[in-house]
């Protein structure tokens, strides 16, 4: 896989360089998912495991050829894409966005702050549907289907939908082996993950008041869309 992509990817650069923009061209290479290769005995994707989530995230940015090759250890999402993209083509960055651009990182810079840690999150409702029927309201099962992570540099905290959780010392033991059961820890794990998730609520209307017509970040509903 790893090949054919390398030969894929070569293919469409040399079209870029052939077309006369690769200098004017951002490239980001990315993946939607990592890859258990025998990590904790297990081998694709899935569950909690860090094998399945840490992605390739690879950014050149033709601006900025001095600074190319560089590698940043800081922990980055996904979700830093939209906005770095949108940043390189001069456009403000939605106040619903959840990720932060990469700009400066691309620049040779530091931002002026950045996360402290790294989130996933899995929900595999899929798998159960089938095992119904789940009568709403009063079963809830589907609903605790689903886990969040929380990845710092020393602790891999785990809590899933139904209220279990795990918590692994990273510290000590790189490879999600060695478990933690310290309250103290666990409770500033899940404290931690607590203020992410409500960080990242929804969205929309973020920044704004509803009076006057809209104050603030009023977000751009697309014309003729019922937005008001």
């Amino acid at each position: 896989m790893i090949s054919d992509v390398d030969e894929q990817l070569g293919r469409l650069w040399d079209g870029l360089a052939e077309l006369g923009v690769w200098d004017d061209t951002l490239v980001v290479v990315t993946s939607d998912h990592g890859e258990q290769l025998g990590d904790q005995g297990t081998l694709g994707k899935g569950g909690f495991f860090e094998a399945s989530y840490h992605v390739v995230g690879i950014v050149r940015d033709p601006r900025h050829p001095d600074v190319h090759g560089r590698a940043v250890d800081a922990f980055t999402e996904n979700v830093d894409i939209f906005p770095t993209l949108c940043e390189a083509m001069d456009i403000s960055v939605p106040a619903q966005c959840d990720g932060m651009p990469l700009t400066p990182f691309l620049a040779g810079d530091e931002p002026p702050w950045w996360r402290d840690a790294a989130h996933w999150e899995y929900d595999w409702r899929w798998e159960r549907i089938l095992f119904g029927p789940h009568e709403w309201p009063w079963d809830r099962r589907l609903e605790r289907q689903n886990l969040a992570v929380l990845r710092s540099d020393s602790i891999g905290y785990v809590q899933f939908g139904n209220g279990e959780w795990r918590c692994f010392d990273l510290a000590s033991d790189p490879t999600w082996r060695t478990e933690i059961d310290d309250p103290a820890i666990v409770l500033r794990s899940a404290q931690s993950m607590l203020a992410w998730r409500a960080s990242h609520a929804d969205r929309l209307f973020t920044d704004m008041l509803l009076i006057d017509g809209g104050v603030g970040r009023v977000p751009a509903f697309p014309a003729g869309s019922a937005g008001h």
